[in-house]
């Protein structure tokens, strides 16, 4: 998150003159015992702005794969028993989960700029003066969010429990029982997020 905050306070005084009276401006904003038909004005600005800028950018892959195997199994030209093959189950579980790339931001204030207004004064001028004090507060607030992901995911499952061979067999009882085979895949994408 990168947060920017500017104040920037302008102030220009102007006054013209009908007679030979010097001005006298203080630091603190003030125009006072300026002469008679003189033009006097304070004009204070402050600009605030408070910016938020974020981003994210998720490229993910993922590649899986899984092979199990009970079968492949012989028990051929046998004499005089039985024969038997049993092969066990086979089970598979693939999960793959992936979280989507999250922005959280808090919006800032914008910095209080209604305090940091300087006192302005214009008084004690001559007859027929213009006097004018002009306050400006500017305040900018500004967010930008944003957020890409990729995501690819591969999965391969191989299970086998057949391919048992009891062949040229004599004289007895072939009994071949294979197991069973379960694949379960899961895959789970969350969406990316922007809070603000």
């Amino acid at each position: 998150m990168k947060l920017t905050y500017k104040i920037g306070t302008g102030i220009a005084t102007a006054a013209l003159f009908a007679s030979a009276f010097a001005p006298a401006i203080m630091a603190d904003n003030t125009i006072t015992e300026n002469g008679a038909g003189s033009t006097n004005t304070i004009s204070v600005t402050n600009t605030c702005s408070a910016t938020v800028v974020q981003a994210n950018d998720s490229d993910i892959s993922v590649k899986v794969k899984q092979t199990a195997n009970t079968g492949g199994n012989e028990a051929n030209k046998n004499t005089g028993g039985d024969v038997s093959i049993l092969t066990g189950d086979v089970s598979q579980t693939a999960s793959v989960s992936i979280a989507g790339s999250t922005n959280t931001a808090v919006a800032p204030s914008c910095c209080g700029c209604e305090q940091v207004t300087p006192a302005a004064d214009i008084s004690l001028n001559g007859a027929d003066t213009t006097n004018a004090v002009v306050t400006n507060t500017v305040k900018l607030t500004s967010a930008t969010q944003a957020n890409k992901t990729k995501v690819k995911a591969r999965i391969k499952q191989k299970a086998k429990t057949g391919k048992n061979k009891a062949n040229e067999n004599t004289n007895g009882v072939v009994d071949v029982t294979t197991g069973g085979v379960t694949g379960v895949v899961g895959v789970a994408v969350s969406a990316p997020s922007n809070t603000l």
